[in-house]
């Protein structure tokens, strides 16, 4: 269960890392688009608050899903649930992150497609 912490922290070091690179790298009007659950819950937001909510969150999930899977309310799990969990979830949230910053540096570019564009 250590190393599943281990690659956790190195995932959200990950997402650190990805908001350093894209504050960089996109334009200061850019518009990180942060997502609630489906494509309809997906909202537009300054660079600034989309390059500090990412990471944010996957420390949020980190805390929260590190704090349950080593707490006794995982003790009847599987022991491969709880090893598999933290990594998971942070690989979830940083595809999700580095998707929106994707997103955001090839909006309104020539030859992007329209729903990129449009937001």
């Amino acid at each position: 269960m250590v190393a599943s912490w281990v690659i956790g922290g190195v995932l959200l070091l990950a997402m650190l890392a990805a908001s350093g690179r894209a504050a960089a790298v996109l334009p200061a009007d850019a518009r990180i688009a942060i997502h609630c659950g489906s494509v309809e819950h997906c909202y537009l937001v300054s660079k600034r608050a989309g390059l500090v909510i990412w990471p944010a969150v996957g420390a949020v999930l980190f805390g929260a899903l590190g704090g349950i899977t080593g707490s006794g309310v995982a003790g009847d799990w599987v022991p491969g649930v709880r090893d598999v969990l933290v990594p998971a979830v942070m690989c979830v949230a940083l595809a999700f992150q580095v998707g929106a910053m994707i997103r955001a540096g090839s909006a309104g570019r020539p030859g992007t497609p329209p729903g990129l564009a449009d937001g």
